[in-house]
Parts: structure tokens; C-alpha cells; sequence
């Protein structure tokens, strides 16, 4: 595994995976962009009813693997648009009030991608704010004046706002970027698929799945599991990396640069969330100890991943999870670069042990 190249193909291809418009529910356009990375690397490949992306790489045929890693980003839909062109809107999963200040923002329409700013209604001066308004007392001003200007652009009530957050890289080993929730993982599986594609190792048969709708609720992956009906699930995902000022060391879930994480559990409540199966786990770790891998492992107690529905399929799909550290997660998301070649290494060498 040339890890150069993954840098080098990392620092290519995840800008335009993060800069592709994919709220929840509205993903098609990071689907298109899959559709080209991927398509070389499998052996079929198709769109089901609630927009999955669910690829086949055959193997051995003695197991049949589900590999997760969603598509959809958090956002806003415009719910009303006032005389003087000021849009409103509700927020798409994990959207923070406290993240909207000031926001440079995109609504999709049908004639294009609109720019536009997120504020409240005191921003600042002349009046001051003592309480952070909800999500839905935030406007969008895209520049019109009236509902002429509005029509122009083609917006209307329903378009998509996704937040814009300018992809860099920081340093020599850090990125910044929007939607790293989930796109940094999107490129996790494609790129393992490459390496799986072309060293042809033992495998077992390798469902790799771009779902939808995963940041509200994890939908896509329940129906995608209906279909396939996998022996075994890996979901690939975020997980916080809190390792920053103020934060004792007992609290911290992640740290940036400690290796990709393995689920152990994440918020079991409601019926939700996922335990990983100890035999899993096990099997995950010694995978990272015989490749010199480091890794970390993950218990949290907020959010969870496509695993949690995943496993509730059928009759029940043992899941686990590799996850990459990320701080700041749902707003100027940042992840490092060795965490993510890792993460990729980690996932292709459990794959080959699936297969043995």
C-alpha cells in the first residue's frame, strides 16, 4: 500500500467529495461523483428506491460483507421566503444555532447553486444578543431584494441549504473541511476498494455501500441491509476528537493523530445505537496489532452510526465500526491525514482476514 499516494490522492479527490451538495435526502450529487471513483473497482453496482449506492466486489463467496459509509451531510430546507427576498428555514440533523452566525452558506435550486449568508436578527451591533435564537429565527440573505430576485434564481420553498466551509490543508498533516462528516470515510472505502481491486487479495464477497439519510436516522442503512442480507457489517464513520483545551484527559473520546478508532459502543437508548460484538472487536484489534496499526477505541455517549440499524436487519447482522477522529464535527470539521491512511489500512487488512 503506497501510502505517499493515498496523501497525494486524499488531498485531490476529498475536495470535491466535501465541496458536492448532499443534504439528507437530496444526495444525488455525491452519488454521480461515487459513481465514477468506484465504478472501475467493483463488479456491480446500482441505485435502490431510497437512493444507496450499493456496489458488489465478488470474493470467495463463503461470506458476504456489507462495508457502510454514508453520503448525506447535515443542512437546512427553506420553509419560508419573506417580501424582501430573506429566506428561512429548518434544519436537516445536527444542526447548531451557535454554528450559524454569520454563515456563508449554498441553496440548490434547479437552475444552479445560490450563494448566500446565514445571520440572525441581531448580529451585533446595533443591538447586542444575550440568548442564541433556534435554528428556524436564523434568515439567509442571498442578495434579492423582493421575490422577483427571488424567482431569478430560481429559489423556492423546499430548495436545500448546504453550510460552506472552505476545504485547506493546515500544516503538513492536517485538513479542514466541510462535510468530513462523512466524506473523508466515503474515500476510506473507495480507496480500499482500489487496493482490493488491484492486488486481488483472498476476500470474502464486499457490499460496499454509500447510504443515504444516514445523519437522520440511519435509514438508508436498514433498507440496504434488507437487501443484501450480509453475515457481517462494518460502518465507517466519524467519531469526536475532544482533544483540545479545557477538555480534561478522562473525557476525551479521540485524539487527532492516534490512529482510527474501533467502535465499542456508542448511545445505546431508545431502542438506538449499537454495541459491537466482543468477537468483532477482538478480531479488529488483532488485525491493527499484527499490521503495526494504531488505533484507539471508541465509547461515547452521543451519536451513533449506520451500524445501529444495520444490525437490527432480518434476523440480525453482527456490526462493528472504524471510525477517524474528528474535531469540530458538524461545523469546520478537521481530521489528520496519517489517521485517515491508517484508517484505510486498518479496513483492507480486515477485509483480507474476513477472506482467510
Amino acid at each position: 500500500m503506497n501510502k505517499e499516494k493515498i496523501r497525494q490522492d486524499l488531498l485531490e479527490k476529498l475536495p470535491q467529495l466535501c465541496d458536492a451538495h448532499g443534504v439528507s435526502g437530496y444526495e444525488e450529487d455525491v452519488t454521480e461523483l461515487v459513481k465514477l471513483e468506484i465504478g472501475t473497482y467493483v463488479d456491480e453496482m446500482k441505485v435502490d428506491a431510497l437512493g444507496n449506492l450499493i456496489a458488489k466486489k465478488s470474493g470467495n463467496g463463503k461470506k458476504k460483507v456489507m462495508v457502510a459509509a454514508h453520503l448525506d451531510e447535515i443542512g437546512l430546507m427553506i420553509r419560508h421566503i419573506d417580501d424582501n427576498g430573506f429566506l428561512y428555514a429548518e434544519k436537516i440533523g445536527g444542526v447548531r444555532p451557535q454554528n450559524l452566525f454569520s454563515r456563508t452558506c449554498v441553496v440548490k435550486t434547479k437552475k444552479g447553486i445560490i450563494p448566500g449568508v446565514i445571520n440572525s436578527i441581531n448580529p451585533g451591533r446595533p443591538k447586542q444578543m444575550t440568548t442564541i435564537p433556534e435554528v428556524n429565527e436564523f434568515f439567509i440573505d442571498v442578495g434579492a431584494s423582493d421575490l422577483g430576485d427571488i424567482s431569478d434564481l430560481g429559489i423556492e420553498i423546499g430548495n436545500t441549504v448546504a453550510i460552506d466551509y472552505e476545504f485547506k490543508q493546515l500544516g503538513k498533516n492536517k485538513i479542514l473541511g466541510r462535510a468530513l462528516d462523512n466524506r473523508l470515510l466515503m474515500f476510506v472505502l473507495i480507496q480500499t476498494m482500489k487496493y482490493i481491486n488491484e492486488n486481488n487479495p483472498e476476500v470474502p464477497d464486499i457490499y460496499p455501500v454509500f447510504t443515504v439519510q444516514e445523519e437522520v436516522g440511519c435509514r438508508g442503512a436498514l433498507t440496504a441491509a434488507y437487501t443484501i442480507e450480509p453475515d457481517e457489517a462494518v460502518a465507517l464513520d466519524i467519531t469526536i476528537a475532544n482533544d483540545t483545551p479545557q477538555i480534561p484527559v478522562h473525557e476525551r473520546i479521540s485524539e487527532l493523530g492516534g490512529g482510527p478508532s474501533i467502535k465499542l459502543m456508542d448511545k445505546v437508548a431508545n431502542g438506538q445505537g449499537s454495541i459491537t460484538p466482543p468477537k468483532i472487536v477482538e478480531a479488529m484489534k488483532k488485525v491493527a496489532y499484527d499490521n503495526h496499526i494504531p488505533f484507539q477505541l471508541e465509547v461515547i455517549s452521543a451519536g451513533t452510526t449506520d451500524a445501529a440499524t444495520i444490525q437490527l436487519a432480518k434476523g440480525g447482522v453482527p456490526s462493528g465500526g472504524i471510525l477517524v477522529p474528528t474535531r469540530y464535527v458538524h461545523a469546520h470539521e478537521m481530521a489528520s491525514i496519517d489517521d485517515i491512511v491508517h484508517a484505510i489500512d486498518l479496513l483492507y487488512h480486515y477485509l483480507m482476514s474476513l477472506g482467510e
